[in-house]
C-alpha cells in the first residue's frame, strides 16, 4: 500500500484504498504497510475505525505507519489525530534508522513517538548492496541491530534498496543474521529493479527469516516489490504456511487487478499469476504443457501463428463431428483458410486501429506529471500573488491617507 502511494505519478483517493485493504484483509493478508505522508495519518484512521468500528476489517490485522528519520517530525505530529487508544494498537516503522546517528536520531524520535502513545515498533535499514555484502557492510548491519535491539526493538527489515542483491548473497547473508541475532526477527524487503525481487524473496525465507514484505501486482516503488500472489503461489506448492489467516491466491490476484485501477496503473496483462491473459495459451502450436501432461487453468487461442488443418481437425474431432468430415482434407483446408483470413484481414486491422489509439491516449494519459521544475514556477507564483497583493495594500494605504 505505502509503495504502491508513493509509486503512483497522479496519487489515488482515500475511498479506493480503503477498497483494497479490505480486499488484502479478505485474502488473508495480516500486516498493511501505510504512510509515509502527511495525509497518509488521516487514513490510517479511516482505516482503523472500519476495522474497529464498522469491523470491515479482520481485528487480527496489523497496521504499520512507515515513516524514516529524515521525515519523522512532522510525522510524529501528524499521527496525533489518532486517538491514543488506536496509536497503542499500530505499530510504526522507523526507517533509515542509520541516519544521524551520531546525535542520537533514531533514539530521540523513539522517545518522541512512545511519549504520543504509539504502542509498538519495527526498524528498517536502508542498504544499497553490491552484488556480495562485504564484512564493512555486514558490521554496519549488525551495529544497526544492535542499536535497535537497545530500544527494545525486536521485529527488523533489512531493505534491498536499489534491487541489487543476488539470491546467492541473500542466502549468506539471511543465513549470517539469523544465526547471530536469534533474538531478532527478520524480513527482507526486495526490490524487482533487477527481476530478482521475488527469488531474493524466497532465498531470505529459505534462510530463517521468519517474515515476508511484497506488493499484490508486485507493486512498489521503481519496478516494484516481490509479487505477493506469486509468493502465495509458491507456498500453497510448497507446503509452506503462513501464520494466521491462510493466503487465498485467487482473492490475491483479485486484489492486484483493483491495485491496478486504484494506482492508475495499466493493467499487466501477462503478469505471473494474477495477469488477466496469463491463462491463455496457443491451441495451436505444440503447446508443451499439453504434451507433458500438466494440468493447470487454461484458456485457449488460435492466432495464424498457430493454425494448421491438424489444428483444426483435433479441434472439431474434440467436439464430436463424425469422422468422415475430419477425413475430408479439403474440408479442412477451407476451415482453416477461412480463419486466417478473417484473422488476417479483419480481426488484426480492426485491433491494430484500436491498438494504435489506444497507446496514443496511454501517451497522453502518463502526461502533466508534476515535476520538480514545478516546485520552482508554483514558488515564483506565489511570490508573484504576495507582491500583488502588497501593491494592492500599498495602493490602498495611500488612497485612504489622500482622502485624509
Amino acid at each position: 500500500m505505502r509503495e504502491g502511494g508513493e509509486r503512483a505519478l497522479f496519487g489515488a483517493d482515500d475511498s479506493r484504498k480503503l477498497r483494497l485493504i479490505e480486499a488484502l484483509a479478505d485474502a488473508g493478508i495480516r500486516d498493511i504497510d501505510l504512510g509515509s505522508g502527511l495525509t497518509e495519518p488521516a487514513f490510517l484512521l479511516r482505516c482503523l475505525d472500519s476495522q474497529k468500528l464498522l469491523g470491515r476489517i479482520p481485528a487480527d490485522t496489523q497496521f504499520v505507519f512507515n515513516l524514516t528519520l529524515k521525515t519523522w517530525e512532522p510525522l510524529s505530529e501528524a499521527l496525533r489525530v489518532i486517538p491514543r487508544e488506536y496509536l497503542e494498537k499500530i505499530q510504526v516503522s522507523l526507517g533509515m534508522v542509520e541516519y544521524r546517528s551520531d546525535e542520537n536520531l533514531l533514539e530521540r524520535a523513539h522517545d518522541k513517538l512512545l511519549s504520543i502513545g504509539v504502542g509498538s515498533f519495527r526498524a528498517s535499514i536502508l542498504n544499497a548492496f553490491a552484488h556480495e555484502i562485504d564484512d564493512d557492510r555486514y558490521e554496519f548491519i549488525n551495529k544497526q541491530i544492535a542499536r535497535v535491539r537497545q530500544r527494545g526493538i525486536d521485529l527488523v527489515r533489512v531493505n534491498d534498496s536499489i534491487g541489487t542483491l543476488y539470491p546467492d548473497a541473500t542466502a549468506v547473508l539471511a543465513a549470517n543474521l539469523v544465526r547471530d541475532n536469534p533474538d531478532i526477527t527478520f524480513y527482507l524487503h526486495s526490490h524487482d529493479d533487477r527481476g530478482l525481487g521475488l527469488a531474493n524473496s524466497l532465498a531470505s525465507i529459505f534462510h530463517g527469516f521468519a517474515m515476508v514484505e511484497g506488493g499484490v501486482g508486485g507493486f512498489g516503488n521503481r519496478a516494484g516489490l516481490a509479487n505477493v500472489e506469486v509468493l502465495s503461489q509458491i507456498f500453497a506448492e510448497r507446503g509452506i504456511t503462513v501464520a494466521g489467516a491462510p493466503l487465498d491466491t485467487a482473492k490475491l490476484s483479485k486484489a492486484a487487478a483493483l491495485a491496478e485501477d486504484v494506482f492508475m496503473v495499466l493493467p499487466n496483462v501477462y503478469r505471473p499469476v494474477s495477469g488477466m491473459l496469463v491463462e491463455n495459451e496457443n491451441a495451436g502450436i505444440v503447446n508443451v504443457p499439453d504434451y507433458l501432461g500438466v494440468s493447470r487453468p487454461v484458456d485457449y487461442f488460435l492466432n495464424p501463428i498457430g493454425l494448421f488443418p491438424d489444428t483444426v481437425g483435433q479441434i472439431l474431432a474434440n467436439t464430436g463431428l463424425p469422422s468422415e468430415y475430419l477425413a475430408d482434407e479439403e474440408f479442412l483446408a477451407a476451415v482453416t483458410n477461412r480463419l486466417v483470413t478473417r484473422m488476417e484481414h479483419e480481426l488484426y486491422w480492426e485491433k491494430r486501429a484500436k491498438f494504435d489509439e489506444l497507446l496514443r491516449q496511454v501517451t497522453d494519459f502518463y502526461t502533466g506529471i508534476v515535476r520538480l521544475e514545478d516546485v520552482q514556477t508554483t514558488a515564483l507564483e506565489v511570490l508573484q500573488d504576495k507582491a500583488l497583493r502588497s501593491a494592492v495594500g500599498s495602493r490602498e494605504t495611500a488612497r485612504t491617507a489622500e482622502e485624509r
